[in-house]
């Protein structure tokens, strides 16, 4: 019942991640607690249009990281009506991802590793020969931002 709703019924709530905005800004990644996880832009709980369904709002937690603009319109139409494999999918991303940001900064401040080898282990254990030089500068500025989020952290 819910799924014939998503399709034909036209949503009215206010989307909580982009409070009806349809981008998400600085200050819905702050209040958020997402900012080494989200970038501004085009809000995926509401796909832009600043409204969703009421029931959406029950299954669906806005803040969920691996709801990203990027995924696709079946991916997307998965998770928001509740499918039980790609909530497996979700706990698994938001699992791995902050795995790989408690890495980086046990790495830089437990360790003592340098930016520099923390991305080439990164990327050596992806067993990934290919790394574009943006992508390789990318993981930088993000280990960068990782590094800085943590420096409390680990004084």
């Amino acid at each position: 019942m819910f799924t014939l709703k998503l399709l034909f019924k036209k949503p009215k709530e206010q989307c909580p991640r982009c409070l009806g905005k349809g981008t998400v800004d600085w200050n819905d990644i702050e209040r958020l607690h997402k900012k080494l996880v989200w970038l501004p832009g085009k809000c995926a709980y509401c796909n832009g249009n600043g409204k969703v369904h009421e029931e959406t709002l029950s299954i669906v937690p806005a803040d969920i990281s691996y709801l990203s603009a990027n995924l696709s319109k079946i991916e997307r139409w998965k998770i928001l009506s509740g499918d039980k494999n790609a909530r497996k999918r979700v706990k698994a991303y938001e699992e791995a991802l902050a795995k790989m940001i408690d890495k980086i900064a046990r790495q830089y401040y437990v360790d003592g590793l340098d930016l520099e080898t923390i991305v080439d282990i990164h990327f050596a254990s992806l067993k990934n020969d290919k790394v574009s030089p943006k992508e390789r500068q990318d993981f930088l500025e993000y280990a960068k931002k990782v590094v800085e989020f943590h420096k409390n952290k680990f004084s």
